[in-house]
């Protein structure tokens, strides 16, 4: 019987610890991208600049806008096809997409405007270790933000 005992303790001890979903990784670098975005324009204080409406906020009133909408992976974590905008242009009005792309113009250039165009419809599938290798380098540039700020 205490053998019995031991075996069962044995395969419990053994059990596969599960593997974070796809889609739960996703949403771990949609937070730190998101972080990302809205704090590497902030000043010393925290204060960004909406790129569709050009008022000031603090960077956690902020969203992290994306020209080219989520949806489409392939240039969903691109830095060029997103920016920091104020809740009311990114879902009150629809991300002012007109606004959003004389903001990419005026920033990139119409090659790189074109690019994300182009790009929008691309099929990109990413694995666990592509998202993940983004997750580190997004908090490293985080961590660079941080220290450049104290």
């Amino acid at each position: 019987m205490v053998a019995h005992i031991n075996a069962k303790e044995r395969k419990t001890s053994k059990k596969r610890k599960k593997s974070i979903s796809l889609s739960d990784l996703e949403k771990k670098l949609d937070k730190v991208f998101s972080q990302y975005i809205r704090l590497k324009d902030a000043d010393e204080g925290g204060t960004v600049e909406c790129v569709t409406c050009n008022q000031l906020f603090y960077w956690k009133e902020t969203d992290c806008g994306h020209f080219i909408k989520r949806q489409y992976r392939s240039v969903r974590w691109d830095e060029r096809n997103v920016g920091v905008q104020c809740t009311r242009c990114n879902h009150y009005m629809g991300g002012r997409q007109d606004d959003y792309s004389r903001y990419i113009i005026k920033t990139y250039g119409y090659s790189v405007f074109d690019e994300l165009m182009r790009l929008k419809y691309q099929t990109i599938k990413f694995s666990r270790l592509d998202i993940q290798q983004k997750i580190d380098e997004y908090k490293e540039k985080l961590e660079c933000l941080n220290v450049r700020r104290d």
